[in-house]
């Protein structure tokens, strides 16, 4: 079976090929915008090819996209990008990412030295070769020097949770020096998604390059790769890379939402300020050159005759067209939670320290007069045992199970949880549409465990809600700190539109 994201990649993949061959701009840009329309849809592609559906039907899908999707689902490979892959050495690809360094450089430095490593790369920068060449400068072989040494860096990625916080505690750290008025951390990090490969900080102060002098002596930074006038990196000693911009507070708000992105959401911010005649960008909103908005994201947003977006929905997944509509989701809150339906017995005074009204226990009886108590059966789903002494009965759906055990298993549980383990991507692999729709008619609800490893993926959340199946927000507690794990799944609830109203562990007791 081939997912969404694999669908994705292929083809992201191959965008990045053509890019370094010098193709036509606009195929490149047609096959990143289909990358994009595939990995954000909450249609499963593969399922929808499988049952004939004609997928030029979907908004975005083109007659040669189509015919793409269904060579990838029904062979697993994509001709094209095999043969983009014979052509050109994966080591050119990575250096796309290197600032200054195009399709047309990087061609340029192939052709001259057969360079296909970022190994290679370095040594060529280091030892002067590159200069030799047109165009590359003192510069640009700088660039090209620390570029390489980022990208050793990059593809480490952090679970939020593991970020978090030292995240606060940077901002909490710069937020004590005289002058500094902001300091807001952007990026994936602000829009909560599970997880993020670097912290973007922005800062207002009145004298940047003494809180630039005092951001590098945090003391968890174990490397200082630039320190300039506007823009300052490190790497912490965990590896994590974190940029500090300076922002002025006239700018703040454009900065701040351009930094946040989704880069997807901004495109699509841009295109409707062209619509409108203006310009977009990280200073501010322009109309015939004129700076008309920046300070505030609302005001940025009411410019392009939006209203506020949330970041966590900032990922091009409609949330515009919501917004237009007034059909935008009123997020659900923590606070909103009045019940942990997934905790140990060993924590029930804990609970009731933290005001819950009624809880969960796993695999426990326990009844108590001070609070309500629900007992809850886990049970993997190809081993499932009802036992009527229990309150609910939750099926874990582990990577190994099929439709048919997930569709035999909705006809005896409560509540579905389907594992997931972020870091080993390993996740089922069944049709979660077919899935959803039965879930729904026989009011099965679907548990969301916060574990920062262990979280549902975004996407699937918003597919369970739109196909009305409730959900529970569950911390699976084992230790006093684990209760505080529920604010995880709350981040990802939000990042899949959840409202109070999908969240069964928001409603009082009837």
């Amino acid at each position: 079976m081939v997912t969404n994201s694999q669908i994705a990649q292929m083809l992201s993949q191959t965008a990045d090929l053509l890019e370094i061959k010098g193709e036509n701009p606009f195929k490149v840009r047609a096959y990143r915008n289909a990358a994009r329309i595939v990995e954000n849809s909450s249609k499963d592609f593969n399922k929808l090819v499988k049952e004939g559906f004609d997928l030029t039907r979907l908004s975005g899908i083109g007659k040669d996209l189509s015919a793409n999707i269904k060579e990838i689902v029904t062979t697993g490979k994509f001709s094209k990008l095999e043969e983009l892959k014979k052509e050109v050495p994966q080591g050119l690809v990575d250096m796309l990412s290197i600032e200054g360094l195009g399709p047309k450089r990087i061609k340029q430095i192939y052709e001259a030295f057969h360079i296909t490593s970022l190994d290679e790369l370095k040594k060529y920068a280091e030892n002067g070769e590159l200069e030799k060449l047109s165009g590359f400068g003192a510069k640009l072989i700088e660039k090209i020097l620390k570029g390489v040494k980022q990208l050793k860096k990059a593809g480490i990625r952090f679970l939020w949770a593991e970020v978090e916080k030292i995240a606060e505690d940077l901002k909490n750290y710069l937020l004590k020096f005289p002058g500094v008025e902001i300091v807001e951390i952007a990026g994936s990090y602000r829009r909560k998604k599970e997880s993020v490969g670097d912290l973007d900080i922005l800062v207002v102060a009145k004298d940047y390059p003494k809180v630039s002098e005092y951001f590098i002596k945090y003391p968890k930074v174990k490397e200082i790769h630039s320190a300039g006038l506007t823009r300052s990196t490190v790497f912490l000693e965990n590896d994590l890379q974190v940029d500090l911009r300076a922002v002025s507070k006239d700018s703040y708000g454009a900065a701040l939402h351009y930094f946040t992105g989704s880069k997807a959401h901004n495109i699509e911010i841009r295109k409707l300020a062209i619509e409108k005649g203006m310009k977009v960008n990280e200073y501010g909103v322009y109309k015939d050159n004129k700076k008309i908005a920046g300070a505030s994201e609302e005001e940025v947003y009411k410019a392009v005759g939006l209203c506020f977006i949330e970041p966590e929905l900032r990922e091009n997944r409609g949330e515009i067209q919501a917004c237009l509509e007034n059909k935008l989701p009123n997020l659900v809150k923590l606070e909103e939670i009045k019940g942990d339906l997934n905790i140990s017995s060993e924590l029930i005074d804990e609970a009731i320290k933290k005001g819950y009204k009624y809880i969960g226990v796993r695999n426990s009886l326990i009844k108590r007069d001070d609070i309500k108590i629900f007992s809850v059966l886990e049970q993997n789903i190809k081993a499932i045992n009802p036992q009527k002494n229990y309150d609910f009965l939750v099926g874990i759906v582990d990577k190994d199970a099929s439709n048919e055990m997930v569709l035999e298993a909705i006809k005896k549980v409560d509540f579905l949880r389907f594992f997931r383990d972020i870091k080993n991507n390993i996740e089922p692999q069944i049709d979660y549409d077919l899935i959803f729709k039965e879930m729904a008619k026989n009011n099965v609800k679907l548990e969301v465990i916060s574990r920062p490893n262990n979280l549902i993926r975004d996407t699937l959340i918003k597919k369970a809600i739109e196909t009305g199946v409730k959900i529970s927000i569950v911390s699976n507690a084992n230790k006093k700190e684990e209760l505080g794990f529920i604010k995880y799944g709350i981040n990802q609830a939000r990042r899949g539109w959840a409202e109070s109203k999908d969240v069964i562990n928001t409603q009082n007791l009837t």
